[in-house]
């Protein structure tokens, strides 16, 4: 068992090595060498990356390609988006790839990244950004939802197709596209399970004893959770077909409450069961 003092010191050397990032454009050959490089170790070698010279015109069309680096410069996180037109013909950014290396991704170095671009877009008059992230993965839609506050759009099926990572275990890589503000800074919201939140129905594909369960139908109450795994990755390795149990009924709760109008409110956990739920609200 690791000694209090020593958890305490592992803390805070983690903590100082987070602050010395500094965040910066990718603006080199070898800054963009470095980023396909990146994307290769996170996402295999049998993925796609986005190339080095694409990294390189992108930004000279409006696109944001930023750093993470640590102080001895070698890139340890990146964020990539491009800028275009949307159907109504105004300036729209997709924030497509954010990646940090593994030792650092509790550090706050993603949240950083999509902060330093949505001030970068708001330097450049682009009023509102999205990108996309795995429903199922309860870390990312804390970070997307509950701290940089972005607002969830649409629900898509498969909309990757077959990327070749090993990381998506050959899954559908469904994906929540959400949108957010450049005109809002980010701010922290805190959401604490509620004495009322026993009593809101679930949508889950394992019900446990007790549980108010929200059969899908033609019922709407006001509110709903919808459960995910506390750690997605975690359980494809340990039981890959729960966790296939849990993509199906995800995308199938949903496909159903978006489309009778609820709205993502937030993710929340129950420290006392260690239960992770998104909690979803008609306006």
């Amino acid at each position: 068992m690791t000694a209090p003092h020593s958890a305490l010191a592992h803390a805070e050397s983690f903590r100082d090595q987070a602050h010395a990032i500094t965040i910066r454009p990718l603006s080199s050959s070898a800054d963009h060498r470095a980023c396909v490089a990146l994307q290769r170790e996170i996402w295999g070698t049998t993925f796609d990356p986005v190339p080095a010279v694409i990294l390189q015109v992108a930004t000279h069309l409006a696109g944001v390609a930023l750093g993470a680096f640590d102080t001895e410069g070698e890139l340890v996180g990146f964020v990539f988006g491009l800028t275009g037109l949307d159907d109504d013909g105004k300036p729209t950014h997709w924030s497509h790839m954010l990646a940090v290396r593994a030792h650092l991704r509790d550090a706050g170095v993603g949240r950083r990244l999509k902060e330093a671009q949505r001030q970068e877009l708001l330097r450049r008059h682009i009023a509102e950004m999205y990108w996309t992230y795995d429903p199922l993965v309860a870390k990312n839609a804390h970070v997307n939802l509950n701290l940089l506050g972005a607002k969830v759009v649409r629900y898509v099926p498969d909309m990757y197709g077959d990327t070749g990572s090993p990381l998506h275990h050959g899954l559908a890589t469904d994906r929540l596209v959400v949108r957010c503000e450049t005109s809002q800074p980010a701010h922290p919201a805190a959401l604490p399970l509620e004495a009322t939140d026993a009593r809101t129905p679930i949508l889950t594909p394992w019900p446990q004893l007790g549980d108010p369960i929200a059969p899908i139908g033609d019922s709407t109450p006001p509110r709903l959770r919808l459960e995910i795994p506390a750690d997605f990755h975690a359980l494809l390795g340990e039981a890959p077909v729960a966790a296939r149990t849990w993509h199906a009924a995800t995308r199938e709760h949903f496909q159903w409450v978006l489309a009778h109008g609820y709205v993502v409110a937030g993710l929340r956990r129950d420290a006392a069961t260690a239960r992770t739920f998104y909690l979803m609200v008609l306006p």
